[in-house]
Order: structure tokens, then sequence, then C-alpha cells
């Protein structure tokens, strides 16, 4: 199968752990938002509009908490991933992501996103039009965080991944 159709088939059925997750992360996110907007209208003055963001509170609350007990009981039913198995994932991004954090951790993804946002400071100059800004500082932030984080993380974290796999084999052929 080529690059592409294992692209086209990594987009076309991605695995409902992950779907689940982020349809419970979403309402729980949401619920962020409209808390946000509740405090922006109080702030303004505008406190008798927020009864209708309340209620939609409390939606997003209960959905939040049903997608998350489907989560849960997807989870208990999907037998956890092998490290050995995260090179089969047909996904690019996954797979790359999956290898960054078991070696480095999940504290890698926002460092990452913390340099590139200070990278994206260091590299645009402020001094240009403020459209340009507006559109420049997203993009360059976008792109330093794939640079950064699917590219030279994962160009360390692959060899050490490799090499902790044959080392794990080494060792469970020892204990045999």
């Amino acid at each position: 199968m080529s690059k592409l159709q294992n692209l086209k088939q990594a987009i076309a059925s991605p695995p409902p752990q992950r779907l689940a997750a982020i349809e419970y992360r979403s309402h729980f996110l949401q619920m962020l938002g409209i808390t946000v907007v509740c405090i922006a209208l109080i702030w303004k003055g505008l406190w008798y509009i927020i009864f209708a963001f309340i209620f939609g509170l409390g939606i997003s609350y209960s959905q939040g908490m049903a997608a998350y007990q489907k989560y849960k009981t997807i989870m208990t039913l999907v037998e956890p991933e092998k490290v050995e198995d995260y090179e089969l994932d047909i996904s690019p991004t996954r797979r790359r992501s999956k290898i960054v954090t078991h070696v480095f951790g999940s504290a890698t993804k926002w460092v990452a996103a913390v340099v590139s946002v200070t990278a994206s400071v260091l590299i645009v100059d402020p001094t240009i039009s403020r459209w340009l800004l507006i559109l420049l500082y997203p993009m360059v932030i976008f792109i330093t965080y794939i640079i950064l984080y699917f590219f030279i993380m994962y160009w360390f974290a692959y060899p050490i991944y490799r090499k902790s796999l044959k080392g794990g084999q080494k060792n469970a052929e020892r204990r045999n």
C-alpha cells in the first residue's frame, strides 16, 4: 500500500478510543469557553444575558459526562497498546507522537508549544502591518511546532525508542 493510501486509511478510520477522548474533552472545553463568555458579559454589565449561557453550561456538562462514561467503557474493552506496536500505527503524526511521548514524556508537547510561541515572537517582526501579524503569528507557531515536535524531537527520540526495544527483547530472553 502506498503512503497516500495509508494516509487516507488513517484519516478514514481513527481508533474509537481516540474519537471518544476528543468528544468528552471537547464538551469540557466548551464549558470552559461558555464560562469565559459569562465572565466577560458580567464584566461588561450584561449579566442578564448569561442565564441562557448557564443553561448551555449545564447541557455541556451532561453531554461531557455521558461522553466520558462512553470513553471509559471503550477503554475497558480495548486492550492497552504495547510499546512495540507504536511503529505499526498507520497515522504518521500519531505514530511519531506516541514515540516522542514514550521517550521524552508527556510534557514534551507543552515544551514544544512554549518554544514555538517564543520562537515566533523572536522570528516575526512586530513592526509589520497588523493584518499580516494576525496571519503570520499563528502560521509561524504552527509550522515551528510541527517541525520541532514531529521532526526534530522525533529524530532524537526514534533511535532511543529502537534501542529501548532491543534492550527490552534482550532482557526478556535473559529472563526465560
